[in-house]
């Protein structure tokens, strides 16, 4: 069991995400906007956190940044609609650990997510 943090700005898809989540036995917190997430991150401890690129008020790329330079050591995972290879390095430039394109299969995001909760571990 994880406790995960979910950044997505679609209510539709955080809540199936969500849902799905909770039925595989993790714990989810959600933030829709980008100060939202900054503001968990900031008080909150998670396994891992579920990042969307495209969010209100900042992206996911200045979350990531940003969460980075402070020192956050959590593994994140970026979901996002673009898929070029620049993009991709982008995310992963960013501090993401991770980058999944949008739509996604629920059972690839949960061993995705696995995978990356057991290799990556914050100290």
């Amino acid at each position: 069991m994880a406790k995960v943090l979910l950044v997505e700005d679609d209510e539709s898809l955080s809540e199936t995400v969500k849902q799905w989540l909770i039925f595989e036995k993790h714990m989810v917190e959600t933030a829709a906007t980008g100060y939202d997430a900054v503001e968990q991150l900031r008080f909150g401890e998670f396994d891992i956190v579920l990042m969307d690129w495209q969010l209100p008020e900042m992206t996911g790329i200045e979350i990531c940044k940003q969460y980075r330079a402070s020192g956050g050591k959590t593994p994140i995972m970026m979901l996002s609609g673009n898929d070029s290879a620049a993009e991709r390095q982008m995310g992963l430039d960013s501090g993401a650990n991770d980058y999944m394109r949008k739509p996604f299969k629920l059972k690839d995001l949960s061993e995705r997510m696995t995978k990356l909760i057991n290799t990556v571990k914050p100290s």
